[in-house]
């Protein structure tokens, strides 16, 4: 059952999953503080466990990568940290001694195994009030309440453009944030100016959003006894129309868990309006109007309705359709059975050229069969059907 919530889950609320946090008590793990290390700004948060173990990261502002802090809170109010604990298992790394001021920040000093000190001194966060006007979205407005921390990351963070391409008669170019080298693209021509304003908005918060996951995901590997992590992305446009936006966002990663993991988590926009279909909304089997969860669209009901229409309506009819087109493909075998109509009931799925892309949900011991290459239903099939909104 978690493969397939898995499905429909986001990658960001399936890196949440894991569980990066521990329970806090006397610190909010929401609260935010700036200052500096020796003379280099740093921003840094922390939580502080009943026990009083205490799990917290900082970055400094030149660099905007993550150095974890694993310690215990003291007697007096302070901490004691070391800095990514599970690589520096016999705790010679450096270390980080600090005690509250009566201003609710710390004061306090940084060392190392050589002996090397640096003051430390922490203030709450405020919000900036300067930015360079390019990068704001409403994803970022909206980390600013939800997410100090990583709002102070990526504020005024520079996106380098790379190069231009063509696809399907439009035009798009690279856009790549250097310290998590996640890349997504921008539209250049073939849409009306508007359009392509509204569309690159949504698209640079995509890349925002994909960023903030790299670095939780890079956060959990250091708190690991592991002590390592990856976040691999590729992101690649399957089909441009007049009317939809398609890519596969294709992620390899592995944040400290017992084991790594891969997931597809499409763009499918609606260009005129800048929603992100569901599937329901481009193909529907069902009688009355669709039904949703979650994620999935409109959200009208629950899951135990949408559960029901994709195991005993939907599945079915994909698989009868795929044995149809793919009979060699689709034959029951030991290694990779597409035939068995439950791992088609809460699929991955992109616009492409010839039709639309399926990918079946295996349990974990066959998750080497997702993403077949052939699995396409051409678009006659799914005008047939076709839901609220009809493909062009």
């Amino acid at each position: 059952m978690f493969m397939r919530l898995f499905k429909l889950i986001p990658l960001a609320g399936a890196i949440w999953l894991l569980g990066i946090w521990p329970a806090q008590a006397e610190y909010d793990v929401s609260q935010t503080y700036t200052g500096q290390i020796g003379t280099l700004p740093i921003v840094a948060e922390f939580s502080v466990a009943e026990s009083g173990e205490v799990t917290g990261r900082y970055f400094y502002q030149r660099y905007r990568k993550d150095i974890a802090l694993t310690g215990s809170q003291l007697g007096d109010g302070g901490f004691k940290l070391y800095e990514n604990k599970s690589i520096e298992s016999n705790k010679n790394g450096p270390w980080i001694k600090l005690m509250p001021t009566t201003e609710k920040g710390f004061t306090g000093q940084w060392n190392d195994a050589k002996g090397k000190t640096l003051k430390v001194t922490l203030t709450i966060a405020a919000v900036p009030q300067e930015n360079n006007g390019n990068h704001e979205t409403p994803y970022l407005q909206t980390l600013i309440k939800e997410n100090l921390y990583d709002y102070l990351r990526l504020h005024n963070a520079p996106l380098n453009m790379e190069n231009e391409q063509q696809f399907m008669g439009y035009g798009f170019r690279w856009l790549k944030e250097p310290v998590s080298g996640i890349r997504m693209f921008e539209l250049t021509s073939g849409y009306p100016q508007d359009v392509m304003i509204r569309v690159n908005l949504l698209l640079k918060e995509r890349l925002w959003r994909e960023v903030v996951d790299y670095h939780s995901c890079m956060f959990g590997g250091l708190l690991s006894s592991a002590g390592q992590a990856d976040f691999t992305q590729t992101v690649k446009p399957t089909y441009f129309s007049s009317s939809v936006i398609s890519a596969s966002v294709f992620t390899e990663f592995y944040c400290g868990g017992a084991h790594p993991d891969f997931a597809d988590s499409p763009i499918n926009m609606d260009v005129k309006t800048g929603n992100q279909l569901a599937l329901e909304d481009v193909l529907w089997l069902g009688k009355g109007e669709p039904v949703y969860y979650n994620q999935q669209g409109n959200d009208d009901t629950g899951f135990e309705e949408f559960s029901a229409y994709r195991s005993h309506v939907f599945a079915p009819w994909l698989v009868a359709k795929l044995k149809a087109l793919y009979p060699k493909q689709m034959k029951a075998s030991d290694e990779c059975d597409y035939s068995t109509v439950e791992y088609w009931e809460f699929v991955n799925w992109h616009f492409t050229e010839k039709g639309l892309y399926f990918s079946p949900s295996f349990p974990r011991v066959a998750r080497s069969c997702e993403y077949p290459t052939w699995s396409i239903l051409p678009y006659r099939d799914i005008k047939a059907h076709a839901g609220h909104f009809k493909t062009q």
